[in-house]
C-alpha cells in the first residue's frame, strides 16, 4: 500500500488526506502544531507528525501549505527526505499583502514560478503541480452532474 505524506494541516491538507484515506492509502499529515489536528485524528485513521516525519513517512508527498511558507517547510523537511520522491505541489504564490482593487498579489515574477524555485532548491525531488487551480471541495472525486472535469497537472520529470 502506498503511503502519502501531506505537508500542511489546513483545509487543503485535510481535504486531500481524507480523500487519500477514502481510497485506501496510509496518510500522515505533517504540521507545526499537532494539537491543531487532534479532532481530525479522532475522526480519521490517518497519522499526525511533524513536517519531517510526514515527508519521511510518505512514498509520495503533497505540499499543501501557504505559498509563502513552501520553501521554509521543505527546508524543515530536509533534502534527504525528498530525494527521488514525487512532491505534488498544491501551492500558489499568493503574497501576504492585501488584494489591490480585488486583484491578488503574487510574490513571484513572470520569469520564475514558485515551483521552479522549489525545483531549483530541491533538485533531487520530482515536483508535479496539481490541485492549485481548484477549490478544495472539488479536489476529491469531483462530479459535475455526472461529468468528470479535466484536471490540470504539470511537471518536468520524464519518468
Amino acid at each position: 500500500m502506498k503511503k502519502i505524506g501531506i505537508l500542511g494541516s489546513g483545509v487543503v491538507g485535510q481535504t486531500l488526506a481524507n480523500g487519500f484515506i477514502k481510497h485506501g492509502y496510509d496518510v500522515m499529515i505533517g504540521t507545526r502544531d499537532k494539537e491543531k489536528l487532534s479532532e481530525w485524528q479522532e475522526k480519521n485513521k490517518g497519522l499526525v507528525g511533524t513536517f519531517e516525519e510526514a515527508a519521511s513517512f510518505g512514498d509520495l508527498i503533497v505540499l499543501a501549505v501557504k505559498g509563502t511558507a513552501a520553501m521554509n517547510v521543505l527546508g524543515m523537511v530536509g533534502k534527504e527526505n525528498l530525494e527521488n520522491k514525487t512532491v505534488v505541489d498544491a501551492t500558489n504564490p499568493i503574497a501576504d499583502a492585501q488584494p489591490e482593487n480585488g486583484v491578488l498579489k503574487f510574490f513571484t515574477s513572470l520569469d520564475e514560478s514558485l515551483m521552479e524555485q522549489l525545483q531549483k532548491s530541491f533538485p533531487s525531488a520530482n515536483f508535479v503541480k496539481a490541485f492549485n487551480s481548484i477549490g478544495n471541495v472539488f479536489m476529491v472525486n469531483p462530479d459535475f452532474n455526472g461529468m468528470k472535469p479535466t484536471m490540470f497537472i504539470c511537471g518536468n520529470n520524464k519518468i
